[in-house]
């Protein structure tokens, strides 16, 4: 998959910028910080993953005074196909997004058609940070990977709010209505939520031996890193919701459940979040990356395209050139304040500043 070419309107601090005849291989988007390169790749992932890398909200996306932003962007499959996908981003409406005009009601369909794979700074909370960036990371590998993996995670997050909502309006008390409801939801919880951790799990399995592969070839070690998934229940989810009951009714939230799970990273048999050190921990977190952006390839023949969100400055250079080689891209964006290793050759080097890009060469 390539970009071809590509505009935003009323993004961040964009009014309108637009980059045309974009060649496959590496392009480097240059500027001081604050200027607006990071924009430039968060718009063009939020065309994948329908949300901002950097966790903003819409009301921070959006440019400051107006309503909506538009992302659009033209692109070739390795198929030699054209496709035209826009997103319409509202502070009032739901997101919309179109592949070739056309509005898609299930917007995971735009994620598989525009693949990317995003590395930044942030990436280390995946290894440090609360378990939700732990999870976050899995789902978005189910999504990717699964035909029915984005249907299952909507469907676990839909029963979680309703149960959540159920509990908040009981006060605390069991009536034989309150019961029989969260019967209902119990048993919707344990099938999907089942379900989603054995796609979980499955994913896991699959990628061990990439991030094992990745790891060592950026840390130019023979550490050993591994992967273990962490429920938070024992035996059957069904089960075990109704041995919670009593103390979710009195807690009023839902204690047990894939949203409750976590995963445990470990580096030579101890945990890098608690005793690797800082590269350590950035060097898993981007094995981790690598290693879904390879199982993808390997299962579906495309490569994502890459998003590099000023790693240079996070590595030092033989880690840099470690982990371009560890990963297959027809394509690279990376933004830069202009510290590019010496063995990168950009295919396109665009400079912004101010919110505009100035010049491309």
């Amino acid at each position: 998959m390539i970009l071809v070419n590509f505009e935003i309107h009323d993004f961040r601090n964009y009014e309108f910028a637009k980059i045309e005849s974009i060649p496959p291989g590496i392009v480097a988007i240059v500027g001081n910080n604050g200027q607006g390169k990071t924009s430039i790749i968060e718009a063009i992932g939020y065309l994948s993953n329908k949300s901002s890398f950097r966790g903003a909200s819409k009301e921070v996306i959006i440019r400051y005074g107006q309503d909506q932003s538009v992302i659009r962007g033209g692109l070739v499959s390795s198929q030699g196909r054209d496709l035209l996908i826009e997103a319409s981003i509202s502070k009032i409406h739901p997101d919309k997004f179109f592949i070739n005009k056309q509005q898609q009601t299930r917007v995971s369909q735009v994620s598989k058609t525009v693949p990317t794979t995003v590395f930044s700074s942030h990436d280390i909370e995946i290894v440090r940070g609360a378990p939700s960036l732990r999870r976050n990371f899995l789902d978005s590998g189910v999504s990717m990977i699964y035909p029915k993996g984005d249907s299952v995670i909507s469907a676990v997050e839909k029963i979680l709010r309703q149960r959540a909502t159920l509990l908040k309006q009981s006060g605390g008390r069991i009536t034989p209505e309150i019961s029989s409801t969260l019967e209902v939801w119990d048993r919707q919880l344990s099938i999907y939520g089942e379900q989603l951790v054995d796609y979980r799990q499955e994913l896991l399995n699959r990628i061990t031996p990439y991030i094992s592969k990745a790891y060592q070839e950026i840390s130019k070690s023979g550490d050993q890193i591994s992967l273990t998934y962490i429920k938070s229940w024992k035996g059957y989810l069904i089960d075990e919701l109704g041995k919670s009951r009593a103390d979710d009714l009195r807690r009023q939230v839902n204690s047990i459940g894939p949203h409750r799970d976590d995963l445990d990273i470990n580096l030579n048999s101890h945990p890098v979040k608690h005793n690797g050190s800082q590269g350590e921990q950035r060097t898993a977190a981007f094995a981790l990356k690598v290693a879904l952006h390879s199982l993808y390839r390997e299962i579906t023949g495309e490569d994502p395209i890459l998003l590099l969100d000023d790693v240079f400055s996070e590595l030092d250079e033989d880690r840099s050139m470690a982990l371009l080689g560890s990963i297959s891209a027809k394509q690279t964006f990376i933004t830069t304040t202009g510290v590019i290793p010496n063995a990168v050759k950009p295919s396109l080097r665009i400079s912004v500043k101010q919110g505009s890009i100035v010049g491309t060469l």
